[in-house]
Formats: structure tokens, sequence, C-alpha cells
């Protein structure tokens, strides 16, 4: 018997909760959330799930509801959290996502959105729908690739893919140099060279810099995201973000300039991330998205070059009440997706 347990976590207690689960990312931390709710149009609501009285599950769930309707779209990413350090198998997960159903979608009446922390090789679409929930049509599940920080450096440069590690040893031979740290001018500088990126390339990411100043102002000291910037010279190359939680480190922000990208500055500050990452204790450093058809080529090959182990989660999932108020929010929330994406 799996209950639910929803109540108004300290950023601590949350903390606390989630940093014992190995699915854990980025996006079901208390900090991301709370940059999420500043950010847009959201509420959060967090959730712990119990087995007689032990805790077998965490979840974190951001809220929109429309006014007056008595209706809304719940999105639950990377959830629940279930490889905690309890015994769980997929039957568990499925019962806990039976506890979810019945919770947003019998009991208050939402529209409900789940991308859980399922490996694709895990998958049994059979048992979601025995439990009322359907694939969403077209979501490609998240594909990334870790690296095991427990290696010694040196089978870690080994494992570098034969170019990338020649790039590698270029930029060594130019003497680039590096700042690294969480200090307010480290973040900012990155963040600069992130912001014109985005602008000059047209990019479009749901990580925009309003997110990540909200996100950096809400993380404790010890994991305040970790920036790395190179120069040659008085010339500034970019730099990139490392988020940190529980075990993991995440590559979550690359901004190398042209400059840098001419004498391989990306090798160079990534390759610093990851050794200082590993010295600071870390056991996984997530490249952070690589997926052959969803990353573009370009950043796809370099992300590869590490020699990481890839892996990639199952799709989303929705459940939710027939009727037209619901048909009309699925729509709206597919058509702002397919807008942002």
């Amino acid at each position: 018997m799996i209950r639910l347990v929803t109540e108004a976590y300290s950023q601590k207690d949350w903390t606390d909760i989630v940093s014992t689960f190995q699915d854990l990312s980025l996006l079901q931390t208390w900090e991301y959330a709370e940059a999420k709710v500043h950010a847009g149009p959201w509420r959060v609501e967090r959730a712990t799930l119990w087995q007689d009285d032990r805790v077998v599950g965490a979840v974190q769930s951001l809220v929109c509801e429309i006014p007056l309707f008595g209706s809304g779209f719940v999105w639950i990413n990377r959830g629940p959290l279930w490889r905690g350090q309890f015994a769980c198998d997929r039957t568990m997960l499925m019962t806990m996502l039976g506890e979810l159903r019945r919770y947003w979608v019998e009991k208050h009446g939402m529209c409900l959105w789940v991308a859980p922390p399922l490996f694709q090789n895990e998958e049994d679409i059979g048992l979601f729908s025995r439990h009322g929930y359907h694939p969403v049509e077209g979501s490609e599940g998240w594909a990334s690739g870790v690296v095991d920080l427990s290696l010694p450096v040196e089978i870690l440069r080994r494992r570098l893919q034969q170019k990338w590690r020649n790039c590698l040893n270029k930029a060594e031979r130019l003497v680039l140099v590096s700042e690294s740290g969480t200090s307010s001018d480290i973040f900012y500088a990155v963040l600069d060279e992130y912001e014109q990126l985005l602008r000059e390339r047209r990019y479009k990411s749901s990580v925009t810099t309003s997110l990540l100043s909200r996100l950096q102002v809400f993380l404790p000291d010890e994991r305040k995201l970790w920036g790395v910037s190179g120069k040659q010279g008085n010339q500034k190359l970019g730099g990139l973000l490392i988020a940190r939680y529980g075990q993991r480190c995440e590559y979550l922000v690359g901004a190398i300039n042209e400059i840098g990208r001419a004498v391989n500055a990306g090798h160079f500050l990534l390759w610093r991330a990851i050794c200082q990452m590993k010295e600071l204790g870390y056991r996984w450093f997530d490249i952070g998205g690589m997926s052959p058809t969803g990353t573009p080529a370009g950043i796809f090959h370099f992300k590869s070059g590490l020699g990481g182990e890839p892996y990639k989660l199952i799709g989303e999932f929705e459940c939710f009440h027939d009727g037209l108020l619901n048909q009309v929010i699925r729509w709206w929330v597919r058509r702002a997706r397919q807008l942002t994406s």
C-alpha cells in the first residue's frame, strides 16, 4: 500500500529527502522549482510517497491552474523519484503513478503529464495504460550520458575520443587560462556570454538567463552553479556553468564565443570542470543532453567525445478526464510546447 503525503517542505527538508534518491535530477530540486515559479505561471506542490512508515518516493509537481474553471495542467518532469535506499521495482513505480493520477486527475480534475525517470530498456507501455496513462504523441525521452568520476583522471583522459583529446592537447599548448568558482563575477560573465549566444544564434531554450539568475539566488552557497570562464591574454573566450545536486553534477550551459571556438576553449574549459567536480567529490558528471536526433550535430559530437555512458529515458505520458475543457487544455499545452521547442 502506497500513500501520498503533500506538505510544504522547507528547502532543507526537501533537499535531505531527495538527496537519498539515485534518480535525482536538477528538475526535482527545491531550488529549480522555486526558480520556475518566479519565472512563469506556476506554483509548486511537493509530496512524498510512503510504504508503511518509510519514504519510498518523492515528487515535485509544477501546477498551472486556470482561474474560474477548476482545472489546469500539472507537469511532473523526471519524477516521481523512486530509486531510493529501499528496494523498489517498476510495479511500485506504477503504484506511485496511480496515486498521482488519483490525486491530480480524479480529486482535483487536472490534466497530468509525467516524464518519469525510467530508462527506455525498462519500458512497459502496458503497465502505463493499465494505470490510466497514455503516451504523449511525438514525445522523445530525455537522452544524455554520464561520466564516472570515481575513475582516476588518467583513465578519464584516455577515455576521451582521440579527436576530442587532440583538441584538448592543442588548447593546453596555447596556454589558455581559466577562472572558476561560484563568485558573482564568474557567474555573470558566463551569463553575459550565454545571453549573447542565444541572441546571435536565435536559440530558443527553456534554460533562460532569467531562470538561471533566479536559480543561482535560491541555491545555497555549497551548491551554487559552478562557473568556468576562459581567457587567452586579455581576450575573453566564453565559459560554462555546472549544476550540482546529490552525487551528481551536470553540464548546464556552454557559451563559447567565436574566438574561443577557434582555440578549442570548449574542450579546455569542460575538461577543467570535469576535473574540478571530481576534486569536489561528485560521483557522476552528466553531459547535459545528448540525443542523436534532438541535439544539433556539432553539439552531439562534442559531447560524445567525452566518452561518457549514454542513456535514454522513456517519453512523456498523460492522464486526464474526458470532457471539452480538458481537451482544450491538452490542445493548449501541445500548442504552447510546439511554439517554444
